[in-house]
C-alpha cells in the first residue's frame, strides 16, 4: 500500500510539473531527472517586482547591480518532454564541472530544489543519476528544442505590453495538431502492436492523434519515440485512429 502511495505522488508531482514551458521546482525537495540539451543561454538581469527583468543601461544609472541567469533546455526523463530550465550562476558553475567530469549528453541528472517558495537563499543541487545508453542518447538529442532566444523575446514584448506570456500558448493549445507531424507519428505507430498504440491514445486522451492539440505536438512525438524503442516493430497495429 504505502508504495502505491509513493508511486501516486510522484505522478501528482510529474502532472503538477508538466505544463508550459518551464521546468518547476517549486517547493523544497522537489526533484527532477533531466538531460540537458544544447547550448545555455546567459541573461544579465535584476530583480525587481518579484521577477528577474533584463539589465539595461537604464537600471545601471538607476544603481542597480545585475545577476546572471542562465537558460538551458532540458528534456524530462523518461518522458523526454523539453522543458527550459533557468538557473542561476552558482547552479552554472556547478554544471560546468560536472560538464568536465561526466559530459552531459550521456547522462541524465537529478536536480533537486534545497529551500522553500520563495525563499532566496534556495540553492539546487546537481547529481548523476544514470548512464545513457547510445540509443537514448541519439534519441534525446534529436528532440526539437525551444529557441531560447525567441521565447525570451516573446516574455518581453508580452511584459511591455501588458499581455499575458502564455497567451500565446493558450491559442496554441486551441489549433489542431499539425498534419506532417501526425502522420509522422502515425507511420511510427502503425508499426507497433495494438497495445503500444492504445498506451499513447490513453496518454493523450484521444481516440485519433489528428484530436491532439498543436501544444502537445513534441510531447506526443517524444512519447512515440519511446514506444518505438520499447517495442519491435514485428507486429503491426490494425488501427483506425490514422483515417481522416
Amino acid at each position: 500500500m504505502a508504495n502505491m502511495w509513493e508511486q501516486a505522488a510522484a505522478m501528482a508531482k510529474q502532472h503538477e510539473q508538466a505544463g508550459g514551458s518551464w521546468l518547476k521546482l517549486a517547493n523544497d525537495g522537489d526533484t527532477a531527472v533531466v538531460v540537458f540539451l544544447g547550448e545555455p543561454f546567459p541573461r544579465e538581469v535584476v530583480f525587481a517586482d518579484n521577477k528577474f527583468i533584463p539589465y539595461d543601461e537604464k537600471l545601471k544609472a538607476q544603481g542597480h547591480k545585475s545577476s546572471l541567469r542562465v537558460a538551458l533546455n532540458v528534456a524530462v526523463y523518461p518522458s523526454r518532454e523539453v522543458k527550459v530550465m533557468e538557473q542561476a550562476s552558482t547552479f552554472f558553475t556547478n554544471l560546468l564541472q560536472v560538464r568536465a567530469k561526466y559530459g552531459l549528453e550521456t547522462w541524465a541528472f537529478e536536480v533537486k530544489r534545497h529551500g522553500a517558495a520563495k525563499d532566496p537563499k534556495t540553492t539546487y543541487s546537481l547529481l548523476p543519476e544514470k548512464q545513457l545508453t547510445p540509443e537514448e542518447v541519439a534519441a534525446f538529442q534529436s528532440l526539437q528544442q525551444h529557441d531560447l532566444s525567441k521565447l525570451y523575446a516573446a516574455e518581453a514584448a508580452s511584459a511591455a505590453s501588458g499581455t499575458s506570456p502564455t497567451g500565446a500558448a493558450n491559442t496554441k493549445s486551441n489549433e489542431p495538431i499539425d498534419v506532417r507531424l501526425a502522420q509522422s507519428m502515425a507511420t511510427a505507430l502503425k508499426a507497433l502492436p495494438r497495445e503500444a498504440v492504445d498506451r499513447f491514445l490513453e496518454r493523450f486522451g484521444v481516440q485519433r492523434i489528428r484530436d491532439i492539440p498543436a501544444s502537445k505536438g513534441e510531447l506526443a512525438r517524444a512519447f512515440v519515440d519511446s514506444l518505438v524503442m520499447e517495442y519491435s516493430a514485428e507486429s503491426v497495429a490494425d488501427v483506425d485512429p490514422f483515417g481522416p
